[in-house]
This record gives C-alpha cells, sequence and structure tokens, in this order.
C-alpha cells in the first residue's frame, strides 16, 4: 500500500521525525529512516527505544492523523486498478494498522478496487516474514503460482518469494531498482502501465 498505491511514505516519515524531535529532542537520521519503511513502525520504534518508543510513535502518530488527508494515489494507480479489477481479484497486505488502511484507500477512492485488506494486527509476522502474504493466499483462494504480489520495497520481495509468488518490484514511487534488483524481483515495473504489462505477457 504505502511506496506502492499510496505517496505515504512521506508524510510517514515526517510524522516520526515530528515525534523524535519532540521526544528525543533530535532528527530522525536517514539512515534511521530507511529501516522504517515498509515495516511497523511503532514495533520497530519500540526495539529501538524500549523507554520512550511508545511516545515517540504516539507523538508522530497524532501529527500523521492531523495531514492524512494529504495522501494521494501515485498517478496511474486508480486507472490500473479499475482495469485490473473484474479480471483478477486483488487485495492489500500491509505493515500498516488496519484502520489506517481502510481510512487511506477509502480516501483515495481505491477501496472498492479490493476484496479485502491485511494489516499488521491480521498476523504475527510482517514483512519481510511471508506470513500476512500466506494469509492472503488463504483468503483468495488461490495457489502461489497463480498470484503475484506487488510491493517497493525489498520485504516486498522476500516475503512474495518465501510465500511462493512471483514478485514485481515497484519503482514508481519510493522503491529503488539497485535495491531490489538485490533481492532478485522477477520483473521490475517503473511506472503502474508497467504491471498491466508484465500480468498480460504471462
Amino acid at each position: 500500500m504505502d511506496g506502492t498505491l499510496l505517496d505515504s511514505e512521506g508524510l510517514s516519515s515526517v510524522a516520526t521525525d515530528y515525534g523524535f524531535r519532540q521526544v528525543l529532542g533530535r532528527d530522525l537520521t536517514p539512515e534511521e529512516n530507511a529501516q522504517l519503511v515498509g515495516r511497523p513502525v511503532k514495533k520497530v520504534l519500540s526495539q529501538w527505544f524500549p523507554d520512550q518508543g511508545e511516545k515517540i510513535y504516539s507523538t508522530g502518530r497524532k501529527y500523521f492523523e492531523s495531514n492524512i488527508e494529504s495522501i494521494q494515489p501515485y498517478r496511474g494507480i486508480p486507472d490500473l486498478l479499475a482495469r485490473l479489477h473484474g479480471r483478477y481479484t486483488l487485495a492489500v497486505v500491509t505493515s500498516s494498522h488496519r484502520t489506517d488502511a481502510e481510512k487511506l484507500l477509502g480516501h483515495a477512492g481505491i477501496l472498492q478496487y479490493f476484496s479485502f485488506y491485511i494489516g499488521q494486527e491480521d498476523t504475527n509476522y510482517q514483512k519481510p516474514d511471508p506470513e500476512p502474504v500466506l494469509l492472503a493466499l488463504k483468503m483468495l483462494g488461490t495457489p502461489p503460482a497463480e498470484s503475484i504480489f506487488v510491493g517497493d520495497q525489498p520485504y516486498d520481495i522476500i516475503a512474495a518469494h518465501e510465500a511462493g509468488m512471483k514478485a514485481i518490484g515497484a519503482v514508481w514511487g519510493t522503491g529503488k531498482a539497485d535495491d531490489l534488483y538485490l533481492y532478485s524481483p522477477d520483473f521490475i515495473a517503473h511506472n503502474p502501465d508497467d504491471v498491466l504489462r508484465i500480468i498480460n505477457s504471462l
């Protein structure tokens, strides 16, 4: 979802930086930010800062929620989903909270294209562990070999392959082709139209 469907990672980073400054009195470093992208921020911050992680998260969370309506889908995403919808069953697997997923996808006008969405509360482990992807496959009722995962982070590629799926690396948002190639994605999509082209070629 974040960084693939929605241009939301920027606000997430700004919100976490706000939490850092308010609680720790310093900025979020680029290295720390890179390690948070695509991961459950609350859990990671609690691991990094056992005494202050919850406060950092809740402070940043308030900032995020107050600006959540600024988040929009990437250009080409609504059209891609409209073209795929009906031909294929679509679902979202995200490390974000379920309430955020519903709110963000709804505000972006694309919630109706998905049969369901899986958030971090739905499994014990999140990507790169394959558990949430395997749950999605079970709910979809399709075998891994007949399913495709599209994501912008190495965690997505790892989880998809561990679940036995083909993985498309999305690099129109926060994803970086050089980073994703290290994890051997089956395809790289430079824009949403590439996703449809890849699917039609299979």
